[in-house]
């Protein structure tokens, strides 16, 4: 049963490739050479495999995962995805070259410390029996291999808006960039160590694997907030991104009161006040900055 569950995933996302390809790429396949399909190839999987995976993760479904996570962490990968799935959505729809940029460092931030971290450190948590260890590995590397790849030899397919080029708002380039502090602190706080001083921030005492797995998207989010702090066209997306995560750490440390486990008030609180926030200012931004024409 266990190898049809992810038999039958692994046909899910070959189905949700296809659907992208069709309705992203097909339509400007005549102008679009092999690498600039390949790079948004790469968007659509990572936005697939978010989309397919967030629901089984928010259930702490084991067979979903390749290693045991505790179920508050599971929430938070699943949070993870979805961020991913908004991001990558809103870039695949107008996708120029500096928003298509930010998904390439979104996803190298996210995913080279652990493409490191897991083989060299981490090894004895992967049960070399199950096929989803053998398929996570394949995908981590073939993911981050490709998206370094594309950092350094980027093709241009769609150039940015003159609009999108603008300076944000004072208020939205303050919020980034707090953000940016706040979690790249938190982030470095987690990757480095899983037993500090506070259990407000260390939640996973004895499980470093974790803990990084949860450090990476913080980084993730303190990269891209930054890498948006000087252009509309890639505050806008990132906004959204920020809204989705803020919204499920902050959801997924109150479910612990579902499980009669303690709520962890740091992150529901923090991550809470960055989904309002976030959220509000992307409103703000579609109102004050219509939206133009998609790409595609």
């Amino acid at each position: 049963m266990t190898l049809l569950f992810q038999i039958v995933g692994l046909a899910l996302l070959l189905v949700g490739l296809a659907l992208g390809y069709g309705h992203w790429i097909k339509p400007h396949a005549a102008v679009l050479d092999w690498q600039s399909k390949g790079l948004l190839l790469l968007v659509i999987l990572t936005l697939t495999g978010g989309f397919i995976g967030s629901p089984f993760w928010w259930m702490d479904e084991a067979r979903s995962f390749s290693w045991d996570l505790p179920p508050l962490a599971s929430r938070m990968l699943a949070s993870a995805g979805w961020a991913f799935v908004v991001v990558c959505w809103l870039v695949l729809e107008r996708p120029t070259d500096r928003r298509l940029r930010l998904v390439l460092l979104l996803l190298s931030v996210y995913l080279s410390p652990l493409a490191i971290a897991a083989p060299l450190f981490h090894l004895d948590r992967f049960d070399p029996a199950a096929p989803i260890t053998y398929g996570f590995f394949a995908i981590v590397a073939l993911m981050t291999v490709s998206t370094l790849w594309y950092l350094l030899r980027q093709p241009r397919i769609f150039p940015d808006a003159a609009a999108d080029l603008q300076l944000p708002a004072p208020s939205v380039r303050w919020l980034l960039g707090i953000v940016a502090i706040v979690t790249a602190l938190w982030g470095m706080a987690l990757l480095i160590t899983d037993s500090g001083p506070s259990p407000l921030v260390w939640v996973w005492p004895g499980d470093l694997l974790t803990s990084r797995l949860i450090a990476v998207m913080l980084l993730t989010i303190a990269a891209g907030s930054l890498y948006s702090l000087n252009a509309r066209g890639l505050a806008r997306p990132m906004l959204a991104m920020n809204a989705v995560y803020g919204l499920g750490l902050s959801v997924a440390s109150l479910w612990n009161a579902l499980a009669d486990k303690p709520v962890k008030p740091s992150y529901a609180l923090v991550f809470g006040i960055v989904f309002l926030v976030s959220g509000y200012s992307f409103l703000q931004t579609e109102r004050s900055n219509p939206r133009q024409p998609s790409k595609n």
